[in-house]
């Protein structure tokens, strides 16, 4: 029998947090979304977790779905996600998100021992570096030009101020620092550089190549980072649920 799903808010300093429980009384797991999305990103994911028997929850990031607005900033959305573990009852639960999501959980994972599993699908902040087989000042220069300019043209403070806050994580830091198992999945999909301008897409493929020889760097001295491929899009959940799902199980179950 497929278990009650219930929809609540929770709390967190103010901001109200919206979360789904799907139930269940196995291991639990939180899911978050990525930037600009909400939770209904997790429903192909979701059923092959409950039916193997794990709680999963699900929430909306604070400014996404229907949780309500708030400045954003790691500190505070590790807080929210203090708030649904604490007021849903959760146990040390795995925690799995995609995109800005995922790096949410990378960050919790630097926090949080006790923590089973973390996550992170695809999840990178601003491409600025480093670079592979490009100038690197040249291609900074162009990824920086493009970023200013997609923000202006958006002209929403939440989102400059979200920018700003990927400017400063430093996310291999943060993959070194982990305290518990983080599995850090990278795509192979090359959908993001076909939408880009020619200069900018060329910047941007260099960003990937930089970035992935600085992470293996990484991984070979940090004994609980796990690194793995999928040959998707950056949507990963959306175009490989079922991959997404045996990931987490596997080392769940």
């Amino acid at each position: 029998m497929t278990p009650p799903i219930s929809e609540s808010t929770v709390s967190s300093h103010g901001v109200d947090i919206a979360v789904r429980d799907h139930g269940g009384n196995g291991r639990a797991v939180v899911l978050l979304h990525g930037g600009g999305r909400t939770m209904d990103d997790w429903r192909a994911v979701v059923p092959g977790l409950s039916e193997a028997g794990l709680r999963v929850v699900t929430a909306d990031l604070r400014g996404h779905g229907r949780s309500g607005p708030g400045p954003w900033s790691w500190a505070a959305a590790i807080d929210d996600l203090t708030a649904v573990t604490a007021q849903t009852g959760l146990e040390s639960p795995a925690v799995a998100g995609h995109s800005l999501g995922g790096m949410v959980a990378a960050v919790w994972a630097t926090r949080h021992p006790e923590c089973p599993l973390a996550v992170n699908l695809d999840g990178h902040t601003n491409p600025t570096g480093p670079f592979e087989g490009i100038d690197e000042d040249a291609a900074r220069r162009t990824m920086r030009a493009f970023l200013d300019a997609s923000l202006e043209t958006a002209g929403d403070p939440a989102l400059t101020r979200l920018i700003e806050e990927f400017d400063a994580l430093d996310l291999l830091g943060t993959y070194a620092a982990t305290r518990c198992e983080l599995v850090v999945v990278s795509t192979t999909g090359t959908g993001v550089e076909r939408l880009l301008p020619p200069e900018v897409a060329e910047a941007f493929a260099a960003y990937r190549r930089g970035f992935a020889r600085a992470l293996t760097a990484v991984a070979a001295t940090t004994p609980l980072l796990t690194l793995v491929d999928l040959a998707t899009d950056h949507d990963v959940h959306l175009e490989a649920p079922d991959d997404v799902a045996r990931l987490i199980l596997d080392r769940l179950t």
